[in-house]
């Protein structure tokens, strides 16, 4: 299948058109993406969604602002507990480093959401760093590289500084309080090297060995999908499982021997895996509880039970795509449902959210 572009078509539903440049610097508006997640993504190189995914006045400004750009994610936000849209997230990579862009309901660049106690993350360059934190990192961490630096701030004055930075290759996170002063450091999740990469791989890809454990131990389970990922040139498997209405993972190596999710190839595992993890061999795993909780999503595995305006978006979107899944439930506050939908083009994996009325609030690729 060929990968196609998302039209602009669809901008309208997901976000608002119309915004101007801004006066203010890309940093007071800007911020780095610091997970793990992000981390691993931008060391192997983001699989990007086309640009054309954004109004033409958003796109022209990132063009300016973050030239040479990846589009990595775009994201509607809401005002917390009600369907008031507030903004969007784009975040991008620029310089092998993702970055996250703010703008609000009208499509004009803006700060960072303030938090509950009106809090803003800022990011700094070196300069702007307090001397004190300048004098120990330099001191603690002789030749160190600086790779993100933010402060913290209510009403304008800092409250905590938080720095990450690279060290014996190795990234370390170091906060100090409002004055500078040293508060903690500890080990930041992810390796510099790590490379993160994940395709879509069809059924009739995957190994014999795999494709025979499927079809004998686990035959009473639905097949959804299967996933490739290479972790620092390690090649596992995730196949998804449905059974119950639950989601269950398994995790291959490349020889179709189940090994432990986060594990390196060739650990085994029992055969027999607690719920979350995988399947029991031979049927479905019964429910833990019958204790009343939150409703589990509904799982559709058929496209065709799709919202016909949904459908039709996606026809619209992509020339050709593989759908895989679809988790179907009615966030808090909204009297209607979200789709939740995993689909391919080619072996390029993306994950969609719509309301039940067919309007985009969030498009990633996942690479």
């Amino acid at each position: 299948m060929k990968r196609s572009v998302l039209t602009v078509a669809i901008l309208a539903t997901l976000l608002t058109a119309g915004c101007n440049k801004s006066t203010m610097m890309p940093d007071q508006y800007s911020d780095t993406e610091t997970s793990s997640l992000f981390s691993a993504r931008a060391a192997a190189g983001s699989a990007a969604l086309p640009a054309s995914i954004l109004p033409s006045a958003i796109k022209s400004w990132l063009d300016q602002s973050a030239a040479g750009y990846t589009l990595i994610k775009v994201e509607k936000k809401y005002q917390p507990g009600t369907t008031t849209f507030t903004g969007t997230k784009v975040t991008v990579q620029v310089n092998d480093r993702p970055v996250a862009y703010y703008f609000d309901a009208n499509g004009a660049p803006t700060t960072r959401p303030a938090g509950p106690r009106g809090e803003i993350v800022v990011s700094l360059t070196s300069d702007q760093l307090p001397s004190a934190v300048r004098s120990y990192l330099g001191q603690t961490y002789a030749g160190y590289q600086l790779l993100v630096a933010e402060a913290m701030q209510i009403n304008g004055a800092a409250q905590e500084y938080r720095i990450q930075i690279l060290t014996n290759n190795q990234r370390v996170d170091v906060h100090f309080d409002g004055s500078g002063v040293f508060r903690d450091a500890h080990t930041a999740p992810g390796n510099p090297a790590t490379t993160h990469t994940v395709r879509y791989v069809s059924r009739d890809n995957l190994s014999e060995a795999i494709k025979n454990a499927l079809s004998s131990t686990y035959s009473t389970y639905t097949y959804g999908w299967a996933e490739e990922h290479v972790h620092d040139g390690t090649t596992t498997y995730d196949v998804k499982l449905f059974g119950s209405s639950r989601l269950f993972v398994l995790h291959f190596d490349t020889a179709g021997s189940l090994v432990a999710p986060g594990k390196p190839t060739g650990v085994p595992v029992s055969s027999t895996l607690v719920a979350g993890q995988g399947p029991k061999p031979g049927g479905p795993t019964p429910p833990a509880s019958s204790t009343a909780g939150p409703a589990a999503p509904l799982i559709i595995l058929n496209g065709d039970q799709l919202p016909a305006a949904v459908t039709a978006l996606l026809r619209a979107t992509f020339s050709s795509y593989t759908f895989l899944a679809a988790e179907v439930h009615t966030p808090p506050h909204q009297s209607g449902s979200e789709y939740k939908i995993d689909l391919a083009v080619g072996q390029q994996l993306y994950t969609l959210r719509f309301t039940a009325s067919g309007e985009l609030i969030m498009a990633e690729a996942r690479g």
